[in-house]
């Protein structure tokens, strides 16, 4: 045992246990998480670094096929959504979502604690992006008809608060939409230890298709679906993810990065869906 702190998803006091080599599981409710976490400023991770050399080879490099993966989230949306008014995206960071959510609702707004980044969305796209941390801004409550978090909630120290101030915002018809990793996947599973979403300190929390379910519940709202989402990449940012992780196939990766030339493989992409990342949909419990 190694841990007695309180619970996030089922607010229970059991002691957490080992679990993935550096994580440790609620022995309550099975929910995995980093014991490591603090709660300092997250601006000073989320630097221009984070976005070109830490988390991604090159997140602005990779607008084009990641605006192609929002676009899937919005055709996602659609599915769930009963009002298309105004949608505040929580971890904007540089726009891409919020110039495309434009399209389809008349108010967009986002928030997010990366500086650069949220200047990069006001500049270049004009959009209404906050910098600053989501639960000391203030704003109308049931001002929103829909709240994102595309995948930022795994990186939140009280990912239970920002759900809780979520469900205020939103009309009482409104919807919350979310991804993140689902540690109980097949992939998740196979890999163990070594899958690709298990990096603390920026990855603190991994959640289940359940224990994700009994977090919303836990907060009010109630989920509607529990969906896989796939994403475009296309084989630069492929190959380059794969050179950060460093080893053998990182090596190897680099390699052929080189083989193949940046402009090549900047045009070349693939649509992957590994199943091991949850598109959830959830409305307010009245």
């Amino acid at each position: 045992m190694i841990d007695s702190r309180s619970c996030i998803v089922c607010g229970s006091s059991a002691n957490f246990t080992p679990a993935f080599d550096i994580l440790a599981r609620c022995g309550a409710c099975g929910f995995v998480t980093w014991l490591g976490a603090t709660s300092d400023d997250p601006g000073t991770l989320y630097d221009e670094r984070y976005f070109a050399g830490v988390d991604y080879p090159d997140y602005v490099g990779n607008e084009t096929a990641l605006r192609r993966s929002m676009k899937r989230h919005l055709e996602q949306m659609s599915g769930y959504l009963s009002a298309r008014g105004s949608v505040l995206e929580i971890g904007c960071a540089y726009g891409f979502f919020l110039d495309e959510a434009r399209t389809r609702f008349t108010r967009v707004v986002g928030i997010d604690v990366a500086e650069s980044a949220v200047d990069h969305a006001r500049t270049h796209f004009k959009v209404n992006a906050l910098s600053g941390a989501f639960l000391d801004v203030a704003f109308d409550e049931e001002s929103f008809d829909v709240i994102c978090l595309w995948d930022t909630i795994e990186h939140l120290d009280r990912p239970d608060l920002f759900l809780q101030k979520s469900r205020r915002l939103l009309q009482p018809n409104g919807r919350l939409f979310l991804t993140t990793g689902d540690i109980s996947s097949l992939n998740a599973r196979v890999r163990g230890s070594s899958w690709r979403q298990i990096h603390p300190p920026s990855h603190v929390h991994y959640f289940s298709r359940d224990s994700i379910t009994r977090l919303l519940d836990r907060v009010g709202f109630r989920v509607m679906g529990i969906e896989t989402a796939g994403y475009y990449h296309t084989l630069h940012n492929i190959l380059a993810s794969i050179h950060l992780r460093g080893g053998l196939t990182g090596r190897l990766s680099h390699a052929a990065l080189a083989a193949l030339g940046e402009s090549l493989s900047r045009r070349l992409g693939v649509w992957l869906n590994l199943g091991d990342t949850m598109f959830v949909a959830a409305a307010p419990r009245s």
